[in-house]
This record gives structure tokens, C-alpha cells and sequence, in this order.
């Protein structure tokens, strides 16, 4: 596996993150779900990297080659929780996205190998996020990362599976 850098992304990266979300929806759309058009809007980027939410995925030439947002709260709520620990620390992952040209290199895995070593290192106890229910391969990919579904919800339109990730020991 190639040397990955993992950073906070800085406002300077705002255009390279939307490009590559773009690029990741119009890959989704081709495969039939365009949940992830029109891109997520820059204003939004940026509002998130202000928040300390976003980060960065470079090889070791600087490149971008993925990138993350991960919070302590979700951008909208489940209601009902349908967590196997609703209280338990948590962290919630949105917007996941390899570079286009570096599909099946497996650093979407890599990805979420390090988000799960670094919650675990700061006592988080699950890792949670909603996969779009008719993604049926982005599904097995969480699934195949140890995620577990516990329920679906629907938002912006769409049905999305609830995913959870619970690490270590209880807290």
C-alpha cells in the first residue's frame, strides 16, 4: 500500500474537495444513483472545513486522492437512533470519496482502516453513517469494513441504510 497522508483539509482545498466529490457523483450517476448530484456545494465545503470536519487523503507526492468529513454529532438527526448504543461516543462519517482514476486500489479501505485506528486512539466508541439503500456494492463495501446495518431512514428524497461500526472495548 502506498504512503498516505491524512491532514484537516485547509481552506485552500475547498476547489480541489469539490472536484472530487464532482467527479464521485457523476461516477454514481453513470452507475444509476445520482444521489450525489448536483455536486455538494462548495459554500458548504468550506463552511465544513471552518468546523475542523473535513480532511484530506494525499500520496506522497501531495496528490489528493480521497477525502472525509467526520463529526461528533450528525448533519441531520436520526429519529428514532437506531444505534445498537445510542449514547455511546460516536463519530459520523459523510462524504467519503476516492479519486476517480484510483478506484479499486483499495483506499476507500484504507480510509476507513485509519478512521477506525484513530477513533479507537481517542475513545470513540462507533462510527456511524447511512450508505444509499439501493448502492447495493457501496453497502457490501461498509458491510465487508465490518459496519453493521441497523435500520434505514429517508432524507433529501432518498432511502439510506444506517450504518454502525462499534470499536473496542466499552467506554
Amino acid at each position: 500500500m502506498p504512503d498516505y497522508r491524512v491532514s484537516l483539509a485547509a481552506p485552500a482545498d475547498t476547489e480541489a474537495i469539490y472536484a472530487l466529490l464532482a467527479a464521485a457523483g457523476e461516477m454514481l450517476a453513470e452507475q444509476g444513483f445520482a444521489n450525489w448530484t448536483p455536486p455538494f456545494p462548495r459554500e458548504r465545503i468550506a463552511a465544513d472545513i471552518a468546523l475542523h470536519a473535513v480532511w484530506v487523503v494525499r500520496d506522497a507526492d501531495g496528490a489528493l486522492v480521497a477525502t472525509y468529513a467526520l463529526r461528533e454529532a450528525p448533519v441531520r438527526p436520526y429519529d428514532p437512533a437506531p444505534w445498537s448504543e445510542p449514547a455511546a461516543p460516536a463519530r459520523y462519517l459523510n462524504r467519503l470519496a476516492v479519486d476517480r482514476l484510483r478506484h479499486g486500489r483499495s483506499i476507500g479501505r484504507w480510509c476507513l482502516d485509519h478512521i477506525a485506528a484513530g477513533c479507537a486512539r481517542e475513545g470513540v466508541r462507533a462510527i456511524r453513517c447511512d450508505v444509499l439503500a439501493a448502492n447495493e456494492r457501496l453497502c457490501r463495501f461498509y458491510e465487508g469494513a465490518g459496519y453493521v446495518a441497523r435500520g434505514s431512514r429517508q432524507h433529501s428524497g432518498w432511502e439510506f441504510t444506517c450504518y454502525e461500526k462499534m470499536l473496542g472495548a466499552r467506554c
